[in-house]
């Protein structure tokens, strides 16, 4: 049986989302198959490990004065710390569950990438370039992507000199605007401005959560879509559309995050939609997962102007809630997690095959000159 790290909660705003992800793959998946270590990252961004951890209410008031664990660079294995370091077990592969800092842009993968462990998230560069709203625009129009008009700027620019920040944004932007801080998703810090004043709110607000604040104009006749990936490079999966719509209406909390069962639950149609808009779709998310160094599941975000079927690509969720699970109907949530497992040992196969180390006699002939004379190698002491 395979050893499986579930790593979950988080150094985040989005900390609590995260547990209800990391909680539902924790009872989803197959215990025939795999040894479950449930890892929650607490607030502090220590790391605890308890087998029993599978219940939301858990993670209520959290009591983090105990021992702790960790991973150690060159060594797939992870430890416990208490009075004398204990081993725990040995890790096949790691499924990150953390949405938002911390967990989802790229830092935690570094950690297992040090460690030698494989895990179900893209890589550090396409984690951290999904995570950063700024960048991954920026990725998409050297794509020839479309994406909507937008500006951006520095917390410490607006500070300096606010009046021309907001001359600069309504030079190039019309209203109404979306403010946004560059790397938070679950719509945290984002704020919708119809005139100045808003603007100025919806920056004071970004800027408490972000270094870097990017201002966007609202699509109008918006309806939003979503498509999913699921594979390694270009040998992707591409899931069915959904046309979120309000939780009362369309998907309750529990449904969406509590639901322990692979019952697959009924989605909002986007029939409606031309076929060749979703075709466009399907074929963008495809291009994109690629372009931007994407593995395992990611969720992909649309803006389509109703009225004149202009189509947008707003961004990427490299590690979406509950995992995109409901957008596969040919997989139940048990058998994504499998091939989850599957593509990350896959991609980590595939860089262990490659060269990171090369013998040379630098060393050895360190100090001396092509005529075999030795280089006085100065020192400040």
């Amino acid at each position: 049986m395979k050893n499986i790290i579930v790593f979950f909660g988080g150094k985040s705003c989005e900390h609590d989302i995260s547990i209800i992800t990391g909680v539902q793959v924790i009872n989803s998946l197959d215990v025939q198959k795999y040894n479950v270590f449930p890892v929650y990252i607490g607030k502090s961004g220590k790391w605890f490990f308890d087998k029993n951890f599978r219940k939301v209410e858990q993670f209520v008031d959290f009591d983090e004065n105990q021992k702790n664990v960790f991973l150690v660079a060159g060594d797939n294995n992870l430890y416990a710390n208490k009075l004398i370091t204990k081993k725990i077990t040995q890790v096949d592969c790691a499924i990150i569950c953390c949405h938002g800092m911390n967990g989802e842009d790229g830092t935690l993968q570094g950690i297992l990438e040090l460690s030698g462990i494989a895990y179900t998230s893209s890589n550090v560069l396409g984690s951290a370039v999904c995570m950063d709203k700024i960048f991954m625009k920026q990725i998409f129009e050297v794509n020839n992507l479309p994406v909507v008009p937008y500006s951006w700027f520095l917390k410490t620019e607006y500070e300096a000199d606010e009046k021309k920040v907001l001359k600069n944004i309504q030079k190039d932007l019309d209203f109404p605007m979306l403010v946004k801080p560059a790397n938070l998703g679950s719509s945290i810090g984002i704020t919708k401005c119809e005139n100045e004043l808003d603007l100025i709110k919806g920056i004071e607000i970004a800027k408490c959560y972000d270094t870097r604040i990017v201002v966007e104009e609202v699509v109008p006749h918006l309806r939003e879509i979503n498509c999913a990936g699921l594979g390694n490079g270009e040998n992707v999966e591409i899931s069915n559309l959904e046309e979120p719509i309000s939780w009362q209406k369309f998907l309750s909390f529990e449904q969406k995050y509590l639901n322990y069962t692979n019952t697959k639950i009924e989605m909002k149609k986007t029939a409606d939609i031309s076929k060749s808009i979703k075709l466009k779709i399907k074929n963008m998310t495809k291009f994109a997962f690629t372009k931007l160094s994407c593995s395992g599941v990611v969720r992909v975000d649309y803006l389509l102007n109703s009225d004149t079927d202009e189509l947008f690509i707003n961004e990427i969720n490299s590690i979406p809630g509950s995992l995109a699970n409901f957008l596969f109907p040919k997989h139940t949530f048990t058998t994504l997690l499998d091939k989850m497992i599957e593509l990350a040992e896959e991609k980590h196969q595939q860089k262990q095959d490659c060269s990171f180390t090369y013998d040379s006699n630098v060393l050895a002939k360190f100090g001396e000159t092509n005529l075999g004379a030795k280089l006085k190698i100065r020192t400040n002491v």
